[in-house]
């Protein structure tokens, strides 16, 4: 077992080393710098997790909540910090998705033989 842990700490530096989750987390820590732009963030998550408790509850959604959530989203669309970490944060994301892909390609390869 402590060679497939070898191999995952390699894959791990082999992530953690690659251009597009260096990118992502220099997008985010540009975000999380910005007061502006965590301001904008916030006040998008807050819209949402309003929503999202509304309609748990069985309680309609307001045309004003949804304007207001429209709002919400024109300003963390407008904002280039956090379009930019958004857009690393889709290419690390698939990335991820390709790795783990690959993962279970390989195990059930491996379960079928």
């Amino acid at each position: 077992m402590e060679d497939i842990i070898a191999d995952a700490r390699a894959l791990g530096n082999k992530i953690a080393a690659h251009p597009r989750t260096m990118s992502f987390v220099a997008a985010a820590r540009a975000v999380s710098e910005s007061k502006d732009a965590q301001a904008i963030l916030k006040a998008y998550q807050e819209q949402v997790t309003r929503l999202q408790a509304a309609e748990q509850a069985g309680k309609p959604i307001e045309v004003s909540d949804k304007h207001a959530l429209a709002e919400s989203e024109a300003r963390v669309a407008g904002n280039d910090l956090l379009k930019k970490m958004m857009k690393c944060q889709a290419d690390y994301l698939e990335m991820m998705k390709r790795i783990n892909d690959a993962i279970d390609e390989a195990s059930a390869a491996s379960q079928s033989k």
